[in-house]
């Protein structure tokens, strides 16, 4: 019943300007994100190459195949004597890696591919926030703008009727510039609410990847999570983030990826063996000579020393890194745990029964108004401190959907 008023109190006033509208549950738009965010597709792409790369990592190199044939041969004075008295050869070699070197290059781009799997869960975390954030506060929003649109229209057949009465010499002119002063105070933050939805319905577009303009309509559920009364202690949910937050795990695989570097530039420093074998018909000391070639650099001057001392450091500033995430997710988690008491302190003093009787007030208070029961400036007062409270009461929902949802986001997990 609820969702079905809310439907219908929205469709009348923001129809206005929508275009092409999608009636949508915060469930829904979920789906449609996980499908069609480029973000998220983008970020995929990062994966399968990680992915490639350790394939790639694990192939070894070709092995060289070399022929020899003759150009000229001088004595029988015979250009490309490659025939069975002529000469040509043939060779084959292969390097053999030493030291461990595809070992740990392999280690080291599955530990890349850790990464980039982490970094496209962490992309997720950030994008769902804003999903959400977007989602309730073009809920809310078109709340607030519905009831200044509902408000607006009955003061509008007010300030005609004052019109016409103050041109009779029936009112004074002081009344309708009073009430003119009060519609384009409600004008004005309508024009602002407006602005509001334009925006947060750009961003919703964008992550879910539509051209439709979003009429969010979230079941019941949906809203009432926010609002439970739950017992939360700032140091169970640090723990909680601790386990959970994948930018703190990805600080932590860098910190095993820069010490598999630091190895694999070691293993660097062990110089690789060539095998190999070679045929000559005639060119060698005797006829058809095959031999064995082995070779192997000196590691004279170039012991890989630059790379080594590089990854050392690189290890260490990730080392650094590491300590410095964890810092940051306990002052996130302790930040967003004071802004949800706050909010659900502010939510909870106007409850929405008291936005209830607030309403019937409300259409008593013009009832009388209109009946002339009340005198203008009581009946402006009350309209001020009236939607002063209605919007202040919107805005502490919405706040109370954005703390909590920093709350998820701050320890990666479903709190509410």
């Amino acid at each position: 019943m609820r969702k079905c008023i809310v439907l219908l109190l929205l469709m009348s006033s923001i129809q206005l300007f929508a275009q092409q509208e999608m009636n949508l549950s915060l469930k829904e738009c979920e789906s449609l994100f996980m499908k069609n965010n480029l973000d998220l597709i983008a970020s995929k792409f990062n994966i399968d190459a990680a992915q490639a790369a350790v394939i790639q990592a694990r192939t070894w190199e070709n092995p060289n195949l070399s022929i020899g044939l003759n150009a000229y041969n001088p004595d029988q004075k015979k250009y490309f004597d490659i025939g069975s008295g002529g000469e040509k050869s043939a060779g084959f070699d292969q390097l053999i890696h030493l030291g461990g070197k595809k070992r740990a290059e392999v280690a080291m781009a599955s530990g890349n591919a850790e990464v980039a799997q982490l970094e496209f869960a962490d992309l997720l975390r950030n994008l769902k926030l804003q999903l959400r954030q977007a989602y309730f506060g073009l809920y809310y929003q078109n709340l607030s703008y519905a009831s200044i649109h509902k408000q607006l229209s009955n003061l509008d057949s007010l300030v005609v009727s004052y019109q016409t009465q103050v041109q009779k010499g029936n009112l004074p002119l002081k009344d309708l510039v009073r009430l003119r002063s009060l519609e384009l105070n409600l004008k004005n933050q309508k024009s602002q609410l407006y602005e509001n939805i334009v925006d947060f319905q750009g961003k919703l577009t964008i992550l879910m990847g539509i051209s439709s303009n979003i009429l969010p309509v979230p079941l019941d559920q949906e809203v009432i999570v926010y609002q439970e009364n739950k017992i939360l202690k700032p140091d169970s949910l640090n723990q909680i983030a601790f386990d959970n937050r994948t930018d703190l795990k990805m600080a932590g695989k860098q910190v095993a990826v820069q010490s598999l570097n630091v190895k694999w530039q070691k293993a660097l420093a062990i110089p690789d063996m060539t095998v190999g074998a070679q045929w000559d018909q005639s060119g060698s000391a005797f006829k058809n000579q095959v031999g064995l070639n082995i070779g192997i650099p000196l590691p004279l001057w170039n012991r890989n020393q630059g790379n080594i001392r590089m990854a050392k450091a690189q290890l260490d500033q990730s080392t650094v890194q590491q300590i410095l995430q964890k810092n940051k997710v306990s002052s996130e988690v302790l930040q967003s745990f004071k802004k949800w008491q706050e909010a659900t302190e502010n939510y909870h003093y106007l409850t929405k029964n008291s936005l209830q009787n607030l309403e019937e007030v409300q259409n008593g208070i013009f009832k009388n108004f209109k009946n002339g029961n009340l005198s203008l400036i009581e009946f402006t007062d009350f309209m001020e401190s009236y939607h002063a409270t209605l919007l202040q009461y919107y805005q502490f929902a919405q706040n109370l959907v954005n703390a909590c949802e920093e709350l998820n986001f701050a320890t990666n997990s479903k709190i509410f």
